[in-house]
């Protein structure tokens, strides 16, 4: 898909993927000992970034992420987490951008999770709770990763069933 947000089907698939973001974003698996959470709006970032590409996924996972902290209580972190979470899907979607094979999308998935935990824990050290806190926190970003890993498989799933959405178009 090419990215041209004057494009009603591109601005829409855009905002339904943000949505989406936001809403599993907001969905708690469980608290972490430090005071953060695991959820599941990474699955959405990964399935948003191989579906529709890295910017897609960029603003998609930047934004819904960051708008789930705000609605949240936890405004504070939006700025990380539009970064963090930005960044994840774009480097995901332009991995996979030429071909989203099962060896692409690992990689991918591999590259943003590296992204996201370096990137809070960078985050989270600089300006939020210091390196000795964010540094327990590395852990429970990483668990969060591999349940975001289901992501390549709703993306399989989706496009075994939808067969328009694979990258080969």
């Amino acid at each position: 898909m090419d990215f041209d947000l004057r494009n009603p089907r591109t601005l829409s698939m855009t905002a339904i993927m943000t949505a989406l973001v936001m809403g599993l974003t907001l969905a708690h698996i469980s608290p972490t000992p430090v005071g953060g959470y695991i959820h599941l709006g990474d699955i959405a970032v990964y399935f948003a970034a191989f579906a529709f590409g890295p910017w897609v996924g960029m603003i998609a996972g930047g934004l819904g992420a960051a708008l789930a902290d705000v609605i949240g209580g936890g405004a504070a972190w939006a700025p990380l987490s539009l970064v963090a979470h930005g960044l994840q899907g774009l480097v995901a979607g332009w991995i996979v951008q030429r071909a989203a094979t099962p060896r692409r999308m690992a990689l991918a998935w591999l590259a943003g999770s590296l992204i996201l935990i370096v990137g809070y824990f960078v985050g989270e050290a600089l300006f939020y709770v210091g390196p000795a806190t964010a540094a327990l926190e590395v852990p429970w970003n990483g668990v969060q990763e591999v349940v975001g890993a289901l992501g390549i498989a709703v993306y399989l799933a989706v496009r075994r069933a939808y067969p328009r959405l694979s990258h080969a178009e």
